[in-house]
């Protein structure tokens, strides 16, 4: 009779302990899986932010385009801004905080703010989403890195 007890008790044990893995393994695959949705960035182009946007206000958005040279108006924290989509639509910009290092003439920026009207976007953050296009020494004139490198060597806006 004693053995059957301990037969039991060991196989409760066991039990136990299965039943506690297959517990962290899930809580583990579910922290897992909410870390990697969070950090995928999703965002609309200006364009389709004008085609979605109707008469919505107070609605978060995420909006990703280039800033358009001689856009940036920087007032101390305070900076107005311009960015435009593939196909020519721009929008513009508010933005009360730090603007990343990298930020200035043809970068291409994510936004992520609330709309008040419009083709307009009250900015919450500035992020700068890194281009694909790397080249070693000069970059080539007209390219991309090279606009970007004109705009960093540009005198800053005042206040910054």
């Amino acid at each position: 009779m004693a053995l059957d007890f301990r037969s039991a008790r060991l196989s409760s044990r066991r039990a136990r302990l299965i039943l506690l893995l297959a517990v962290a393994t899930a809580a583990i695959g579910l922290l897992a899986f909410k870390a990697a949705s969070s950090s995928v960035s999703y965002y609309v182009t200006p364009e389709e932010f004008a085609q979605q946007i109707g008469n919505e206000t107070a609605t978060r958005w995420r909006v990703g385009g280039r800033v358009v040279p001689e856009t940036i108006k920087q007032d101390g924290k305070s900076v107005a801004f311009d960015i435009q989509g593939e196909h020519g639509e721009r929008m513009s910009i508010t933005y009360n905080g730090v603007v990343p290092n990298l930020f200035g003439p043809s970068a291409f920026v994510v936004i992520d703010g609330t709309s008040d009207r419009p083709g307009h976007l009250e900015a919450s953050s500035v992020v700068i989403k890194h281009e694909n296009e790397f080249v070693s020494g000069t970059p080539p004139v007209g390219s991309i890195s090279s606009d970007i490198l004109k705009g960093l060597n540009s005198p800053t806006p005042s206040g910054r």
